[in-house]
């Protein structure tokens, strides 16, 4: 039997897949709110197969306290290696104006310190879009698209981008993505989003049969490259 190497592009602090799944090495750690901040730089000095990316999520921009930007900023600046998310937009939550301003505000502080974005979008790539146009491409960190799904002309003008990556979790596993073939293999990554019942070496087998470019896609996201 061939052993894979896979590293789960997006988890969250309760559930490290690399504990439970033989076939996975490393787990991506994704915060969604202040408060799991010093938990996962706990997790990070106990585990070094766990990558941090530390930010608000869109459906928890009720939870922040005056001075939170400051904080994360002084947080990130502690390790070059931190990331910054799960940030983003819902459409579907209260207060997309909120969640645009504080979107906003950790997106151009991973511009700023150049640092890879874990992003969360639904129903709003107008917006996302709309943000990604007031940069030069060349400023733009390395994006992940965390399960992604998205129709044909927000796709195509997503590829435009050469630092977008895409990662596909329940969304390809249970056929709500169908145009994985469009996407360049080397723009592929996979993940489990916290799922314990995602087996992240049957979502490879729905993206490709070449594990080794998507470990290797995962290393070129987690190094910055």
């Amino acid at each position: 039997m061939v052993f894979m190497k896979i590293i789960d592009a997006h988890s969250h602090i309760d559930y490290i897949t690399h504990k439970f799944q033989d076939d996975v090495v490393g787990t991506v750690c994704c915060t969604t709110k202040e408060s799991e901040w010093n938990k996962l730089v706990e997790l990070m000095g106990r585990d070094k197969n766990i990558y941090g990316a530390f930010g608000i999520h869109p459906w928890f921009i009720d939870t922040v306290k005056d001075g939170w930007e400051k904080r994360l900023e002084c947080l990130l600046k502690t390790n070059r290696d931190y990331m910054v998310g799960e940030i983003g937009l819902d459409k579907y939550k209260p207060d997309i104006s909120k969640q645009i301003d504080v979107f906003q505000k950790q997106f151009d502080m991973a511009i700023r310190l150049h640092r890879t974005v874990f992003l969360h979008c639904v129903g709003a790539w107008d917006k996302i879009l709309h943000v990604l146009k007031q940069y030069k491409q060349s400023d733009l960190p390395i994006i992940v698209l965390h399960d992604f799904n998205a129709n044909n002309e927000v796709l195509a003008q997503l590829l435009l981008y050469k630092n977008m990556y895409f990662s596909f979790g329940k969304n390809v596993l249970y056929g709500r993505f169908r145009r994985i073939e469009e996407i360049p293999m080397d723009k592929i990554l996979v993940e489990s989003d916290s799922d314990k019942n995602i087996i992240l070496k049957d979502i490879i087998d729905k993206t490709s049969k070449n594990e080794s470019v998507i470990y290797n896609n995962t290393l070129k996201v987690l190094h910055n490259e």
